[in-house]
């Protein structure tokens, strides 16, 4: 009506996605070689050597793995960048290895969400290839390091990461109701992984009357239950009941040492002391698969979900790889595995590998 036209160019590229790989590991942890001889090593973060050998020995029990070619590293070797869309249409498989702050780490730059009323004419907007993968059929598994903006925060922008923080209302940061911006809900957090609230063990925290005083003297995690009550996390056979800290972790001295602290470096998801408080309910594809136990059953968020199985996409059989792949779910933990008891992750990783149909024996 005004007379005017608009020219608009759309740029359209095309990624074949030929899953004909395994698993590769994308190691998007930031540590350094540590000396571990020394009595200043206090486990509070994992050695280079001894974090490769645990996650390269973990892709090792797979299907054709090759250390050379399956192996990611996103800090020596390729100056923080994350993995090209076109490297990861190759696999069928990935574990995602991040780390917790933003200059840290690639996997904020993949999933990191921009909310439909801050997009404007100079926002640079990236493609969430991860979330591509998994409607593929492709299969996750992402942990890491998951305090301050770790893990599934990082979908938030920096200035609104105050937890508890709902994804679908408080996209934008934290408010009262839910009107505005509701576009959080297309987030990957939410729309792939069926998490509606974020929290911490260790974070900035919301202020205000009726909230609870957070202490980390009482937050921390001592260990995580298999949640046997959800029929989905119940299906699985072979997973330990109980997923507790590596012995040399909880050592006397440790930073990680229960009777000072317990870990803090947890993420957690739909927690009820919030979820009663603002009146929400879990989406129905939200599947806890362990509950953390943490140092005082005071504690607001004791039992509260830390890992998951993620179901959106279980169904999907990505039938046109070479061979096929399983139809299977994803998982994702709200902490680091290396710094679990061994025995336990090594039996939890069997568990996924077989699910997945990549184990090299069972």
């Amino acid at each position: 009506n005004s007379g005017t036209v608009t020219l608009g160019q759309i740029e359209i590229n095309i990624v074949p996605f030929t899953m004909d790989r395994n698993l590769l590991w994308v190691d998007d942890y930031f540590t350094t070689e540590l000396d571990t001889l020394s009595g200043d090593y206090d486990y509070s973060t994992p050695s280079l050597s001894g974090y490769r050998k645990f996650w390269i020995g973990q892709g090792k029990k797979t299907i054709g793995f090759d250390q050379s070619r399956d192996v990611y590293d996103v800090h020596d070797a390729n100056n923080r960048r994350a993995p090209e869309i076109s490297l990861i249409g190759r696999y069928r498989n990935i574990i995602w290895s991040y780390s917790s702050a933003p200059d840290e780490m690639a996997w904020d730059d993949i999933v990191a969400f921009t909310p439909e009323s801050q997009i404007n004419a100079g926002s640079k907007l990236t493609v969430n290839y991860l979330s591509i993968f998994l409607a593929k059929g492709g299969h996750l598994l992402t942990e890491g390091r998951s305090d301050r903006g770790g893990g599934l925060a990082s979908v938030l922008l920096a200035s609104t990461q105050i937890f508890p923080l709902g994804l679908k209302c408080e996209i934008t940061g934290p408010k009262e109701g839910c009107e505005g911006d509701t576009s959080g809900v297309n987030s990957m957090a939410y729309k792939d992984y069926c998490v509606s609230v974020i929290d911490k063990v260790s974070g900035p925290f919301r202020r205000g009357t009726n909230m609870p005083i957070r202490k980390e003297s009482q937050d921390g995690m001592l260990y995580a239950r298999l949640n046997g009550g959800d029929p989905i996390a119940a299906s699985f056979t072979g997973l330990p009941d109980s997923l507790g800290l590596a012995p040399n972790v909880v050592k006397p001295g440790r930073f990680f040492d229960p009777r000072v602290r317990g870990f803090l470096f947890v993420e957690i998801y739909d927690p009820q002391y919030w979820m009663s408080k603002v009146l929400l309910k879990s989406q129905k594809c939200f599947h806890p698969l362990y509950r953390m136990r943490t140092r005082s059953t005071a504690s607001p968020v004791d039992n509260t979900p830390v890992a998951l199985v993620l179901t959106k996409y279980q169904d999907i059989d990505a039938d046109e790889a070479p061979g096929g792949t399983v139809a299977a779910p994803s998982f994702h933990f709200g902490f680091e595995l290396w710094f679990f008891n061994p025995v336990a992750v090594n039996a939890i990783m069997n568990v996924i590998f077989d699910r997945w149909g990549i184990r090299a024996s069972s």
